[in-house]
């Protein structure tokens, strides 16, 4: 069955498209109550005074008058009837997508302004006569009308400014005391090169606003003023992202001409132009930038770009709804939509209306790229990838252009660019081996200038190719191809910068810090900084975000090759500098994340590691957030190589950042790898905290069977150990276990184990005990025995000197704010909440904090405070939507239903 509910414009219901016929009258009235209201239950007091005006039949006839009013329209309205009834009064319960109202807020959030106006039909609710509608309701969907009006006349002023005068014109006559029309107005004007009318237009408004309100113009119209009289143009969300050309850019005239043929014979469609591919270090992102430069101002609304990284062979491919995340917030837009549906839907729509050029860079299948076109013409995506892209090629109809290396001039070209005429015409000859021996590979030839700019003798360079047997050189094999120029090119450097390039063959990837390369060569951090940036200025490093470096792919490989063919007691010595440099500075960050937190000890840093010690928890938090990806590699090629004592303090050191950023698959990997490697070395105690790691990620997961396998394994462990706060920590765990599977009398039961022991516990044990015992209470009905542990559990937490925020402190103030919601002490409920939301924003912890959020949203509606509440479930909402695991399915289903309510 498909039913319409039209407000935005005469009352209308449409049944398989066809109308129902709803009388004039209380019928009518009140239906359209309701449907303002969608899916919330309006009290029978409310529809009482609006459907007769404030003058209802007196005594008991006006219920059994409403009454025979609703029975009537559901009658009337037949297959098509939505009114609902309850003990809270009446609904109109209607799917948002079959209401039109629901239509255009939901298109608003997603900035699609002029979709959202096409739903307008005329005035709002004109069949309806009711006085107290007309007053109350439709002024204030009007003045939804009028925001997303001006939102749209926004977007516009980017593009046919010329066109918008007219409209203009006219809304500032219907809308004479709107400033935002009148600055709107201005803008069209000065952009269209009319500033004598602009300032005339603001004189117009001024004098009015005068006469009118005595009152001067506000702060959109004196901005807008202030543009026309600097002639500074209107500021707009106009992305610029393209990265700096190639400074010599030469050869590729057939492949520029071919694009710009492209962009001519194709107006006002979607271009893809998919196939600029070839080998890497062929120059596909350099032809991309290139041409990018030389089109970007026929696309007015911005240039993105992004690396899609779909052929680094040490880093997973970017996920395109990563990328539309970035590209939508690039456009301005501050809340992005959460689920991965909407997200698509709000990128094609802010793209829709736009002339944007896109630059995806390294793309690595059609499947990574086809989330990212645009539906809307007028846009243009340029894609390079080593793959051919058939699939977009024969469904999309991207052009492919396919980049073959240099010929002979233009290789020849490329040097006298970087090199000099003078230095080409000087030794002819040389150059003429150099470019047969580069092969015409731009980045065999980008190698060579640089060596060259050194003072280099161009004969020399060639001689010195020719001995590392350049024939070597064929393009059926680009790695290869590559290894005999990038040999060459290391021998230029310093014997410093040589040792770290080689040793860097032993790091992981895909970046690294300069105290990770300080540590793999033994130098101080001055001298690695000079080595690094005599690496980069040869082309064998690159510079990467946060300070740190990187290197191409091809370079990775054969600096991997370098370090491969070391004396084995160099690479194991280097290696166990590099690894230490991990371990302990892991080990430092995870003791600035927790209080009171002991890990048994480990073996001293070797001489040269250096270590990463940070100052605070902030500090700490962003040391694992950046070298994650490494720590994980790092693991990994741990166990692959032997260090399995190394592997298992990698694999437990990266629990807390991974389990509180939510990225639950990547730490059960890990730490079954952590696990069976300290198995492997006989470590009770790394055993112990693995197993304890991974059942906090099984609880997480809800798979609760092998949460509680990992935690009597562990409780065995700790028990033969010795470790009373640990032996207490693991039956929380379990307890925990329990109670989501509704076993409370086992909670209680594990918990009361511990009890008498409670002196011999650390402060910060013995207040998590009382916490979880005073949970359990609470859990069993026993809420003055809750309330009273839980209190004392806080005063105990408090009395903790530097204590940082920890989870057991936020889940007891969740505890505390669900008792307080039961005695109805509303307020204190909020504050506990809202602590605990504070704590686990210090601490990062997104995954607990969805959870959070929903609590306090919960008790925010009890107080009557649902727009914080709302606020609240969008934040949650936005963070769900990047996980996949049952906990957010619960959490999902709890937000759902706090909005059906």
């Amino acid at each position: 069955m498909t039913v319409e509910y039209r407000v935005l414009g005469p009352l209308e219901v449409l049944h398989h498209g066809e109308p129902v016929a709803v009388a004039a009258g209380r019928g009518r009235v009140l239906l359209a109550t309701l449907l303002l209201r969608a899916n919330e239950f309006v009290s029978v007091d409310e529809l009482v005074d609006r459907v007769w005006e404030g003058t209802p039949p007196a005594g008991e006839r006006v219920h059994k008058t409403l009454q025979m009013t609703v029975s009537r329209l559901r009658q009337a309205m037949g297959e098509a009837n939505c009114i609902v009834t309850s003990s809270r009064g009446y609904s109109a319960s209607v799917a948002l997508d079959r209401l039109d109202l629901a239509r255009f807020r939901s298109l608003t959030a997603q900035g699609e302004h002029r979709a959202a106006l096409e739903l307008w039909r005329g005035p709002v609710l004109a069949n309806v006569a009711s006085e107290s509608l007309h007053r109350d309701d439709v002024p204030r969907l009007n003045e939804e009308l009028v925001v997303a009006l001006e939102s749209r006349i926004d977007q516009d002023l980017r593009r046919d400014t010329d066109a918008l005068v007219p409209e203009l014109r006219s809304l500032v006559k219907r809308y004479p005391l709107r400033e935002t029309f009148w600055a709107q107005l201005m803008l069209a004007l000065h952009r269209s090169n009319r500033q004598a009318e602009a300032l005339a237009v603001y004189q117009e408004i001024r004098d009015h606003l005068a006469d009118e309100l005595g009152v001067d113009p506000g702060p959109r119209l004196r901005e807008a003023h202030q543009q026309v009289l600097s002639g500074e143009v209107p500021t707009v969300a106009v992305p610029r992202q393209l990265l700096a050309g190639v400074p010599h850019f030469v050869g590729r005239e057939h492949e520029l001409a071919r694009l710009s043929d492209m962009l001519v014979t194709r107006p006002g469609e979607p271009i893809v132009i998919s196939a600029i591919n070839g080998i890497g270090g062929v120059g596909k992102t350099a032809l991309a930038l290139q041409w990018a430069h030389e089109v970007a101002d026929r696309f007015p609304d911005g240039q993105l770009y992004v690396n899609l990284r779909g052929f680094d062979t040490r880093a997973e491919p970017l996920d395109p709804l990563t990328v539309i995340r970035d590209f939508l917030r690039a456009f301005g837009m501050q809340e992005v939509p959460s689920s991965d549906d909407a997200l698509v839907a709000a990128y094609r729509s802010a793209l829709a209306e736009r002339r944007t050029l896109l630059v995806l860079d390294n793309a690595r299948d059609a499947e990574q790229v086809r989330p990212l076109l645009p539906g809307g013409p007028g846009n243009l995506v340029l894609i390079t990838s080593r793959n051919r892209l058939g699939g977009l090629v024969a469904r999309e109809g991207a052009q492919p252009v396919a980049l073959d290396v240099l010929d002979d001039q233009g290789a020849a070209d490329l040097l006298t660019e970087r090199i000099g005429a003078a230095r080409i015409a000087a030794e002819p000859e040389a150059v003429s081996r150099l470019v047969e021996r580069c092969a015409g590979l731009p980045l065999a030839l980008g190698i060579v200038a640089a060596r060259a700019t050194f003072g280099n003798s161009l004969t020399a360079l060639a001689d010195e190719l020719e001995q590392e047997r350049l024939d070597a050189l064929d393009l059926d094999d680009s790695a290869t191809g590559v290894r005999a120029v990038f040999s060459w090119s290391l021998r230029s450097v310093s014997e410093a910068a040589a040792r770290v390039f080689v040793l860097l063959g032993l790091h992981p990837g895909p970046d690294f810090a300069i105290s990770a390369a300080a540590s793999l060569a033994a130098m101080s951090l001055a001298e690695t900084r000079k080595a690094l940036n005599e690496l980069v200025a040869n082309s064998l490093v690159h510079t990467s975000a946060n300070g740190r470096f990187g290197q191409h792919d091809l370079l990775r490989d054969y600096a991997a090759e370098c370090a491969a063919e070391l004396p084995e007691d160099q690479r194991d010595e280097a290696s166990r500098r590099m690894y230490d440099h991990y371990v302990h500075s892991s080990v430092h960050s995870w003791h600035a994340m927790q209080t009171g937190a002991r890990w048994q000890s480990i073996r001293p840093q070797a001489d040269g590691a250096v270590v990463d010690i940070p100052a605070h928890l902030d500090a700490a938090n962003d040391w694992f957030l950046v070298e994650q990806e490494v720590l994980l590699r790092a693991t990994r090629q741990a166990v692959a190589t032997g260090e399995d004592e190394v592997a298992w303090q990698l694999a437990f050191s990266l629990h807390l950042t991974l389990l509180r950023g939510g990225h639950l698959t990547e730490a059960e990997a890990v730490e079954t790898l952590g696990l069976a490697a300290a198995e492997r070395v006989g470590d009770v105690w790394g055993q112990a905290r693995l197993h304890r790691g991974l059942a906090a990620v099984h609880i997480a997961t809800r798979s609760l069977a092998d949460a509680e396998f990992h935690l009597r394994e562990a409780l065995r462990r700790e028990i033969s150990l010795g470790d009373l706060s640990a032996e207490m920590y693991l039956s929380t765990g379990l307890a925990w276990v329990f109670e989501v599977q509704g076993r409370h009398a086992d909670t209680l039961e594990v918990l009361r184990q511990l009890e008498p022991r409670v002196a011999d516990l650390t402060p910060f044990s013995r207040a998590s005990l009382w916490a979880a015992l005073g949970r359990a209470h609470h859990r069993t009905g026993e809420i003055e025995s809750a309330l009273e542990l839980c209190l004392r559990a806080r005063a105990e937490y408090e009395s903790i000197p530097g204590i940082n925020p920890e989870v057991a402190i936020c889940t007891n103030h969740e505890t505390l704010g669900d008792i307080y919601l039961d005695l109805g002490r509303i307020e204190e409920a909020v504050a506990c909440f809202e602590e605990s939301v504070r704590l686990l924003r210090v601490m990062r912890s997104t995954h607990e904090l969805c959870g959070a959020l929903v609590m306090l949203a919960k008790a925010l509606v009890a107080g009557a405070e649902r727009d914080r509440a709302e606020e609240c479930l969008q934040e949650a909402e936005y963070i769900l939507g990047q996980r996949e695991d049952a906990t957010a399915e619960e959490l999902r289903a709890q937000l759902e239903a706090m909005r059906a309510d």
